[in-house]
């Protein structure tokens, strides 16, 4: 079954929301289930309610279902200050069926059409397979972020 990419649009809200608790699945000891799935799904509602020019949700579609979104927005390199393409959120329902490829394709060619010259995205260590799967895209590892909370 072919897989076809397209903008998102409001009717998208409650599949993309539907995949926020994914998110939470890899999530640092020391974050809820709540904080980290709450918090995807308020960003991903108010990205797709007030769209932006520098962002875009891209949806998968498996035959006729949605079958996976990604979020990407336009940052500006710390070092450089130059803007480049930033994956802030992917997920699928259904990994192994090439959805998550098509949509870092999307991602990429959104970025390329903007001028990026690199694409960065956060994955966190505990998600052992996502991290698999962008290094076989040919991401690597930049910088460690480290987080610690406070009393």
């Amino acid at each position: 079954m072919e897989i076809r990419i397209r903008r998102a649009e409001l009717r998208d809200e409650t599949f993309i929301v539907s995949l926020a608790a994914r998110f939470a699945e890899t999530r640092p000891d020391w974050r809820t289930d709540e904080e980290v799935a709450g918090g995807t799904a308020r960003v991903l509602r108010e990205a797709l309610r007030s769209p932006s020019t520098d962002a875009a949700i891209f949806i998968a579609e498996h035959g006729e279902k949605p079958s996976g979104f990604v979020f990407i927005v336009m940052e500006n390199d710390f070092f450089t200050g130059e803007p480049h393409g930033h994956i802030s959120e992917i997920a699928v329902a259904d990994d192994g069926r090439g959805i998550g490829r098509a949509l870092m394709d999307a991602a990429e060619n959104w970025a390329r059409q903007r001028g990026s010259r690199y694409i960065s995205l956060n994955v966190n260590l505990r998600n052992e397979r996502g991290l698999r799967f962008y290094e076989s895209l040919g991401y690597a590892i930049e910088w460690n972020h480290l987080a610690k909370p406070l009393a």
